[in-house]
């Protein structure tokens, strides 16, 4: 059967009359009976019988309803989905991000987005830069959220902004007197190092190698964070992304930019082979809305 004949005996066999069914798809009488009985003459049997006046349903067609009626439900369902994707109020949503976008930016975004759009579910990963790459190429997630990524085959970007590398420090620690500070100005400080490795790192070792600036750390980290709160529990001061300088943490700390500035980009990726749904757009778009308000935050 056709699907135009599945959707008239459908209606036909629901409604108990062709007038009824015709008006329920909102076509004639002569053009549903027309549909029926080529159906019939597909399937070499008929599907009802007109007995007294009402049309009575065949041993054949009621064998049949079971079979069709399950069809029906899945064109139902499938035209409701196709339906919500155009809108993109519904669906599911996977996505990696580096470990300082999960600590405020992230979460509020995803407190927006589903605000707006209740209906859609998220599954959030933090990783860092190679991982993120990795499930990417292999379709474990639908979009990453990185610092300054390297260009890859077969991965687009989606730019959000720029962000910029700050100094964290108790108060008294550098001169408070200028907004920014140098890189030069740190020889001699007790800067706790991270052992980090991936874009962002890499060019913030440039800079500090282009400033002959030569520390010998007394702690050496692996995260962002957890240099941040070291320095809030006055253990030296620590270069960090703006965004982990942001956050939450123990002890009075505040952050200064470097002169000249040292920037990097924040991006989105997703796989080129893999575009990204009407309803991720959607949410890359409230993602880079409530980063922008961040990255002008200064204090």
């Amino acid at each position: 059967m056709q699907m135009k004949q599945i959707e008239v005996f459908h209606a036909v066999y629901s409604k108990g009359s062709v007038s009824n069914a015709a008006k329920f798809l909102n076509v004639s009488q002569p053009a549903v009976s027309k549909v029926l009985q080529r159906a019939e003459d597909q399937l070499g049997y008929l599907l009802f019988k007109r007995i007294k006046g009402k049309l009575i349903p065949t041993d054949e067609a009621n064998i049949l309803y079971d079979e069709v009626n399950n069809v029906y439900k899945q064109i139902i369902s499938l035209q409701k989905k196709a339906r919500n994707l155009k809108v993109a109020n519904k669906g599911h949503i996977r996505l990696s991000a580096m470990p300082s976008m999960g600590l405020n930016v992230l979460p509020l975004a995803i407190t927006n987005f589903l605000a707006d759009y209740p209906d859609v579910t998220f599954d959030i990963q933090t990783r860092h830069y190679e991982d993120m790459i990795r499930s990417l190429n292999e379709h474990e997630i639908d979009v990453g959220l990185a610092f300054s990524p390297s260009k890859h085959v077969g991965l687009t970007s989606y730019p959000f902004g720029e962000g910029e590398f700050v100094c964290v420090c108790k108060h008294g620690d550098i001169d408070e007197r200028r907004d920014r500070v140098g890189l030069k100005e740190l020889v001699g400080k007790n800067i706790i190092s991270i052992k980090d490795s991936g874009p962002l790192s890499d060019i913030l070792s440039e800079n500090i190698i282009q400033s002959d600036l030569i520390t010998n750390p007394m702690i050496t980290v692996q995260t962002y964070y957890i240099a941040k709160n070291l320095v809030g529990y006055g253990m030296g001061m620590a270069i960090v992304d703006k965004l982990t300088a942001m956050a939450e943490g123990p002890g009075e700390t505040h952050f200064k930019g470097f002169n000249p500035p040292i920037t990097y980009a924040v991006t989105g990726l997703y796989s080129e082979n893999r575009p990204l749904s009407n309803v991720c757009r959607n949410f890359l778009e409230y993602f880079k809305i409530v980063y922008k308000k961040f990255s002008e935050n200064r204090s």
